[in-house]
């Protein structure tokens, strides 16, 4: 039972450092954490390194001083006070506890100092490192060593101790310090990752749901203007509008199956009239002619819808080019002058100056033959159409003086299937292939009534400037 228990524990342990190595903001904070210690270690080593450079010209300079005093006394002939300050320096155990001596004849025998004079010192130059006895102890030191004219050897140094304590020292605090700097960074890196998962688990849950259907639902608002705050705005605002989007094609399909379904019923019904033998050469003629009409309705709406998807797609993007809207508008306005002359309207252009735009000459064309239709249908005397440059590119005005549209009405229009009048012939897809067309080209559409109080609505048609041209 003992063994069975324990090895639950050790389980749930595994689990959760699998858990923690696979999250991404734990090893991405452990690896800048550990960056951060590599880069702090390098630089520690380098103090290290300046500090114990720093303990050894410092000491170098000390053995040098003492050397020059000393042999200075010598070359006077002033044995005597070389033995005592010797002396007085091996004495004072608050300034010279770690200084060593030795002062030897020409014969080797030694006058003063506090190192073993019968080993042999002999073969070394300049400053350098070795190990002495100090009465019966064994020590290292770096030494000097003199030789004066008269045969007397002077071989004055410092116990290595001190200097060694004080680095290893530095080392144990730099070993501590990134020791501790390791544990605080695997520290970090967890609460990073809890956090992290706090915050994200409720994004999660309602991604979830969302995606098991209940596009309703949104992602809670967050305080601040943090990361979190701002990805919650676009993830909603990214809802909205695919909610929007799911919404259309539910409309798209439920307007396709009606219109769909009603002509084919229209076109069942004639055919079965005149299925039976007894039908008149007339009748068969009528109900082909018929079913030739509904077919042709049909084809009409699928080649409208697939223009749209085209559209919205991009595929009519590749044949882009810099192109003069205001002979487009011009062309359009000849082509419908003589219907507006017809019905008794005054069909009026006004152009401030060329106007170039980048898209397809002939959707541009499309787009403004729609409009334009649409306005002179609608307009009681005049249609006004004004083209002319923005500070972001161009705008396009068509204005009529027809009775206009409620709000809720102007809010749907270039909606799929959609028509203000569902009594007006049409399908109801020439704005949504213009509000397509214009989307195609970086530009938006928008209607509303007139704002000079005069009745009528208004269609205005704002499109980027064309890109410089490279040279």
């Amino acid at each position: 039972m003992a063994s069975k228990s324990t090895s639950i524990p050790s389980h749930d342990h595994r689990k959760t450092l699998h858990h923690y190595w696979n999250s991404a903001t734990f090893r991405l904070t452990l690896n800048y954490g550990l960056l951060t210690i590599l880069t702090t270690l390098i630089l520690l080593l380098f103090i290290y390194i300046q500090v114990v450079d720093a303990l050894r010209s410092q000491l170098a300079n000390q053995i040098t001083h003492a050397q020059q005093r000393l042999a200075a006394m010598l070359d006077a002939g002033d044995m005597p006070a070389v033995i005592n300050a010797i002396e007085l320096a091996i004495a004072d155990e608050l300034d010279g506890g770690d200084d060593l001596y030795l002062l030897t004849d020409r014969d080797g025998f030694q006058l003063a100092g506090n190192i073993d004079a019968l080993q042999s010192y002999s073969g070394f130059g300049g400053l350098f490192e070795m190990n002495v006895l100090l009465g019966e102890r064994q020590i290292r030191g770096h030494f000097k060593r003199q030789i004066l004219p008269d045969g007397h050897t002077l071989l004055i140094g410092h116990e290595v101790g001190k200097t060694d304590r004080v680095t290893s020292m530095i080392l144990r605090a730099i070993g501590l310090t990134v020791v501790l700097a390791c544990i605080l960074v695997v520290m970090g890196a967890c609460i990073f990752h809890r956090e992290f998962e706090r915050r994200i688990n409720p994004l999660r849950a309602i991604t979830r749901q969302i995606g098991a259907g209940k596009l309703s639902l949104r992602m809670p608002h967050t305080q601040g203007a943090n990361e979190f705050s701002r990805l919650t705005h676009e993830i909603n605002a990214m809802l909205d509008r695919i909610e929007q989007l799911m919404k259309g094609v539910r409309h798209v399909s439920d307007t396709i199956a009606h219109d769909l379904r009603t002509p084919l019923m229209r076109m069942q019904g004639r055919l079965r009239s005149v299925q039976h033998t007894s039908a008149s050469k007339e009748e068969l003629t009528d109900a082909v002619e018929h079913a030739i009409e509904e077919i042709s309705r049909l084809n009409t709406l699928l080649g409208k819808l697939l223009q749209i998807s085209e559209l919205e797609a991009g595929v009519s993007r590749k044949t882009f080019v810099t192109c003069r809207l205001d002979l487009i508008v011009a062309d359009i306005i000849d082509l419908y002058s003589a219907l507006a002359e017809e019905k008794g309207l005054n069909l009026t252009f006004h152009k401030s100056q060329p106007t170039s735009v980048h898209g397809a000459p002939e959707l541009l064309a499309n787009a403004c033959a729609n409009l334009v239709d649409n306005a002179i249908k609608h307009a009681g005397n005049c249609v006004d159409i004004s083209l002319g440059p923005t500070p972001e590119g161009v705008l396009l005005s068509i204005r009529d003086d027809g009775p206009g549209l409620p709000e809720a009405s102007l809010e749907r229009l270039g909606e799929r299937f959609y028509r203000p009048n569902p009594g007006e012939e049409g399908l109801g897809l020439g704005l949504a292939s213009v509000k397509a067309m214009v989307s195609l080209h970086g530009g938006t559409l928008y209607f509303s009534n007139r704002a000079d109080g005069s009745s009528g609505l208004e269609a205005r048609v704002s499109l980027p400037s064309p890109p410089p041209r490279v040279s």
